[in-house]
């Protein structure tokens, strides 16, 4: 009996000390090596990043990570046991979304992380002004080029100057061109509109602000630094000096702009506000009129006044008021010139002839005011007369002198101008002569403007159009037609005219930073743009697409 118990207690001792060793041979030798990821995808949006992965892995697991895309990248590439991985990944430019994996290898065992990354969003590529013609019914746009098609576009904006009462439309099937038309544009400064929309790949609603130009240049002159009281071109139409007043005397002066860049190239102080500037074309030399006893004569090479010319009395003058002002001057190809003078004190008038060619001597004309009265002075095409038209008429009389013809030769062109419209005097809004012959644009008020012919006498249709606070410039590049371009500041319309056929070709409502009036316009030809200066700024715009959208 006590050698079958004692048999026993030995049995199930070995029973016991053999169950421990197997357990302890599982547990050394069964269990796998750890090698998993903290997260096995990661999704991103278009733009650039990065994310650092935790990676479990015994110390004795020697692993390589590598990448399906070169857009993708991980650090560091190989190892031994855990560690911190640092996946990155580029911009997405495409307009598709894209996945690419990182995959980390030990032996035949492998792990996998997938990145989704999301297309990029439609962006703006650029924006452009289009001008309409309302003449054919077509307002003033904006056009919007993106990079990706759109979903949706609204374009909001609460300027005084231009407002929109349209949804933007889509200009092609994809979505990527969209436009907006505008009532009334803003020609004298950017046009800022706020953008809400949506990419046609997200439908997630962006904003984004704009400033549109409906100009290719501008000079605009700071309140601070006064403002624009007259304007002239140089004689090579490359720069454009403008004359500046103030309220304050030291900073009455002329300012040389280059029309390459609106950059300031010159600058001259002035003893007083120039009311007219003329270049010579005989000498090269800008002449400088002030309303004053005497008058200055610049030279534009040095930038410096080179000369005051004093003027003398005159026999004409009214004995209460005797003064005599310069108020304009013109010169032919040879240097003779008409100045005409002015009483600042009463209403009479007087001109003189100038001659560059003996030093700008200066003798009287020999004519009172009741015989010639100059109103204003003009250069025909080839600068081998000045024209004046006289005050005062119902019907403005016309006339010519040169060196040759110092008497007045007088146009009367009232008979065959039918229009009673047509007045003289403070009436006269404008007068541009033509580049290619011996004509005239007249530009009046309330609203008529003709073409007159002057050799021989002849006239085109008559307009009728509201002309007040109006200037014109004649188009150098089209010889066969006689293209002319109106700016009017009261009703707001930059207009083209084909007065060969008496006829509006292009107008579009236009508003200049303030609305005031314009104090010049030009045609350069070289470029063949429009410039306009107004009190507070000069501006450039392209004509091309105006004779483009013409009848």
């Amino acid at each position: 009996m006590i050698k079958a118990r004692l048999f026993l207690f030995v049995f199930i001792g070995l029973l016991v000390f053999s169950g421990c060793s197997k357990e302890e041979q599982f547990e050394n030798h069964q269990t796998p090596h750890e090698f998993k990821l903290a997260r096995n995808s990661i999704t991103a949006n278009y733009t650039a990043g990065f994310a650092n992965i935790s990676m479990s892995a015994d110390l004795a697991i020697t692993w390589t990570a590598t990448c399906s895309a070169d857009w993708l990248s991980v650090s560091p590439t190989s190892g031994t046991g855990g560690t911190n991985i640092c996946v990155s990944w580029q911009e997405n430019t495409n307009a598709v979304d894209r996945e690419a994996t990182v995959t980390i290898s030990e032996g035949q065992k492998k792990l996998t992380l997938s990145v989704k990354q999301g297309q990029k969003p439609a962006e703006l590529v650029s924006t452009r002004a289009i001008l309409g013609n309302v003449i054919k019914g077509e307002l003033d746009s904006v056009e919007f080029i993106f990079d990706r098609p759109l979903g949706a576009l609204n374009v909001y904006s609460n300027s005084e100057f231009y407002y929109i009462d349209a949804q933007a439309e889509k200009i092609d099937n994809e979505g990527l061109s969209w436009r907006i038309p505008l009532k009334v544009s803003k020609l004298g400064s950017d046009i800022e509109l706020a953008l809400a929309y949506k990419s046609a790949s997200d439908w997630v609603e962006r904003k984004k602000g704009v400033s549109v130009p409906f100009y290719q240049k501008k000079f605009l002159l700071d309140e601070e630094y006064g403002w624009i009281c007259y304007t002239t071109l140089s004689l090579d139409k490359q720069s454009i000096w403008i004359a500046i007043d103030d309220w304050d005397p030291d900073k009455k002066r002329l300012v040389q702009l280059s029309l390459d860049d609106m950059t300031e190239m010159k600058s001259v102080n002035l003893p007083y506000a120039a009311t007219h500037l003329c270049m010579n074309p005989y000498n090269g030399l800008l002449y400088v009129m002030g309303n004053e006893e005497y008058f200055c004569v610049v030279d534009p090479a040095k930038g410096e006044i080179v000369k005051q010319v004093q003027i003398e009395a005159s026999p004409y003058a009214h004995p209460q008021y005797p003064e005599n002002c310069a108020a304009e001057v013109a010169f032919t190809n040879d240097g003779f010139g008409i100045l005409r003078l002015i009483s600042t004190s009463s209403t009479g008038m007087e001109w003189r002839y100038i001659d560059s060619a003996n030093d700008d001597k200066i003798t009287l004309s020999g004519y009172d005011m009741s015989e010639y009265e100059f109103e204003h002075l003009y250069v025909n095409y080839d600068g081998t007369r000045i024209y004046a038209s006289m005050y005062p008429s119902l019907y403005s009389p016309m006339a010519w002198v040169n060196r040759q013809h110092q008497k007045p030769v007088e146009v009367d062109i009232h008979p065959s101008f039918q229009s009673n419209k047509y007045y003289a005097g403070g009436n006269l809004m404008d007068l541009q002569m033509s580049p290619f012959a011996n004509k005239a644009f007249i530009c009046t008020a309330p609203g008529s403007e003709c073409v007159v012919t002057l050799e021989p006498l002849s006239y085109s249709e008559v307009l009728e159009m509201e002309a007040r606070d109006s200037k014109c410039a004649w188009d150098w590049n089209v010889s066969d037609r006689d293209y002319i371009y109106q700016v009017c500041s009261l009703d707001g319309c930059l207009e083209l005219y084909d007065m060969t056929e008496g006829r509006g070709i292009f107008g579009t409502h236009h508003r200049f930073i303030g609305n005031y009036e314009a104090k010049n316009c030009y045609f350069l030809p070289a470029t063949d743009q429009l410039l306009v200066s107004c009190i507070d700024g000069v501006w450039v715009f392209d004509v091309a697409p105006m004779k483009a959208k013409k009848l």
